[in-house]
């Protein structure tokens, strides 16, 4: 009875998490800001070649390097296909990165993991036994829905959208402390046995060389929009990469974990790497010149 009562709240929070994240994202969206930034060629590359091409390719040569166990490495590579955290801008905020390329960003990732996912998984992870319609199913319901929603009502009115927004941020804080509790519950095996593993450090490598390796590939981008590219691509969509396992009935619980714990240390990196990149920031010169 309780374990069921556990997997039932886990399920709910786990729903509520992805709607209200997402939804969040869309009410802070500017549309028009991000439509301009997404004409700069110069940005849309590295982000796309960064979030897309090296994402998925770093976690399966990390995964490979290290020998991780077979689900483990599923669920590392359902995080390379998923960049870019909710919580995105207010990293990029403390990195001084721009709020408009932080909106384009948001915009690039959420369309990009929705196309790209259900075509790369069956492909690199077979053993999960999931069609492109079944990962993308729960791709457009529980990301793309949400996220349209959000962008729709603050289209429509934007004192509506700063409205609703605090009410959805307190909402998803909610799920999110649900979400965690109830997994490490239900999971706390689990968990203790990925420490036997190479399972956690494989994620703080994985997450620290997306930092180093796309905050390289924006080289020539300046520091505002290079800190986008950098937390965006280090930071995971960790609902995104659960979706498509709540939608797989045979899918290995060690993958779930992997994305669970991914909640914990993509918040760890992403900040200690924002703070770094804050400090990189060009200071403004202040001086007034004496008459």
């Amino acid at each position: 009875m309780t374990s069921e009562l556990l997997r039932y709240t886990l399920q709910v929070a786990l729903i509520s998490f992805m709607l209200g994240s997402l939804a969040d994202v869309g009410l802070k969206l500017d549309v028009r800001d991000a439509w301009t930034a997404l004409h700069d060629k110069d940005f849309v590359v590295p982000s796309l070649l960064s979030g897309f091409v090296l994402g998925p390719i770093l976690a399966i040569v990390i995964a490979r390097l290290l020998a991780l166990p077979e689900p483990y490495a599923v669920g590392l590579l359902l995080l390379g296909l998923a960049p870019c955290a909710p919580f995105m801008p207010m990293l990029s905020d403390i990195a001084k990165g721009d709020a408009a390329y932080s909106a384009a960003f948001i915009l690039i990732a959420a369309l990009g993991t929705i196309l790209l996912m259900p075509i790369a998984l069956p492909l690199f992870a077979p053993d999960l036994h999931a069609g492109a319609g079944t990962i993308a199913r729960p791709l457009l319901l529980l990301i793309l829905a949400p996220f349209g929603v959000g962008i729709a009502v603050r289209q429509l009115s934007k004192r509506w959208a700063d409205r609703c927004d605090p009410i959805i941020r307190k909402l998803v804080s909610f799920s999110t402390a649900v979400l965690l509790s109830v997994a490490f519950l239900q999971n706390w095996d689990q968990i203790l046995s990925a420490i036997g593993t190479w399972a956690i450090a494989a994620q703080f490598i994985y997450y620290c060389a997306l930092a180093l390796c796309s905050y390289a590939v924006s080289f020539r981008l300046p520091h505002e929009k290079r800190g986008v590219v950098t937390i965006g691509v280090c930071t995971r969509n960790v609902g995104a990469a659960l979706a498509p396992l709540s939608a797989v009935a045979n899918a290995d619980q060690r993958s779930t974990t992997m994305c669970i714990l991914a909640a914990f240390i993509i918040l760890i990196v992403g900040f200690a790497v924002a703070k770094i990149l804050g400090r990189l920031a060009p200071k403004r010169d202040l001086a007034i010149n004496a008459r």
